[in-house]
């Protein structure tokens, strides 16, 4: 979906006219109109600036990959390389299909229901498509009922590593939990400003949107003399080096990698029982890699992990 349709839609759904939210934003209606038109193209900045003034903003979509699969006994099913989130109603929904496994008649689901929601998982993660499942599927709501599935063991396997991922233990940073930071603001939410919009727009001010640490830094490393840093890791080896490298300097390194490359890795990484956690973060077509060391955890033991893994992989 491109600006000039997104500033339309936005329009239209607060019931406003072109010089309304020219009013609003700061700007002229001709500018506006050019703009829904596509005769000019504005700067995210902008954008985001005309957006707020008509009751929105904007936001990040998370791209899921799906991995078709094929088995005796259950045909063929999809898996997605990372969980999501439905909003609500949608997740509440109540649906009306055919049964998908077992070829059984229409019938109808309340997602409310716990036990009918289960019913429904079962049936979409058995014989659903991509675009069925993220329709109706709440990530969270998935993890809760993960465990009390009746699901094939090769359906179960074959999602075993988002199950895993989204299971991930977090911490968030201490300055928010504190109450000293930002708590305006999740992955997918914004608390809006409770003043009323002005009728024009202040002047040019910093944008609101800031990165925050967590677990560790998912933002790729800097660019190397060869630029070779910035490129996926496509093996469990390269991902031990770069963050065996970063280990010296930090307690978070982090790794750009493939997805097969990144399950590869935390699942070598598992099997070591070492007790730290692995977390992949989406990013692009791939995932980065990373890892945090506690601060009274030994740092050279896990860089000799780290190096093991890049030695004999």
């Amino acid at each position: 979906m491109d600006r000039a349709y997104l500033l339309e839609v936005a329009r239209r759904a607060s019931g406003l006219t072109q010089a309304d939210l020219a009013a609003r934003s700061g700007t002229s209606q001709a500018t506006v109109s050019a703009y829904e038109r596509g005769l000019k193209s504005p700067t995210l900045k902008v954008a985001g600036r005309v957006l707020e003034a008509a009751g929105y903003d904007l936001n990040l979509r998370r791209l899921i990959d799906w991995v078709e699969h094929e088995a005796p006994g259950v045909g063929h099913f999809w898996v997605p390389s990372t969980l999501w989130n439905v909003e609500t109603p949608d997740c509440f929904a109540i649906l009306e299909f055919a049964d998908l496994v077992g070829d059984g008649p229409v019938r109808q689901w309340d997602l409310h229901d716990r036990a009918q929601r289960k019913g429904v998982y079962e049936q979409l993660l058995q014989g659903g498509t991509p675009e069925e499942m993220i329709r109706w599927i709440d990530g969270p709501l998935l993890v809760d009922v993960w465990e009390e599935l009746a699901l094939p063991a090769v359906v179960r396997d074959a999602w075993k590593w988002p199950i895993v991922i989204a299971r991930g233990p977090t911490h968030p940073d201490t300055a928010r939990i504190l109450g000293r930071g930002d708590e305006s603001f999740t992955a997918e939410a914004w608390v809006r400003e409770r003043e009323v919009v002005p009728v024009r727009a202040p002047g040019p001010k910093e944008p609101r949107v800031r990165f925050i640490r967590t677990r560790f830094d998912p933002r790729p490393p800097e660019p190397t003399a060869d630029d070779d840093g910035t490129k996926p890791a496509g093996t469990v080896a390269k991902i031990a080096e770069r963050l065996a490298t970063q280990l010296a300097t930090s307690r978070h390194p982090a790794a750009p990698a493939t997805w097969n490359a990144g399950v590869a890795f935390a699942g070598r990484w598992a099997d070591m029982g070492n007790g730290h956690t692995v977390v992949l973060t989406p990013s692009g077509l791939g995932c980065v890699v990373g890892i945090t060391v506690e601060p009274y955890d030994d740092r050279l033991q896990v860089g000799e992990q780290l190096i093991r893994l890049w030695r004999t992989d």
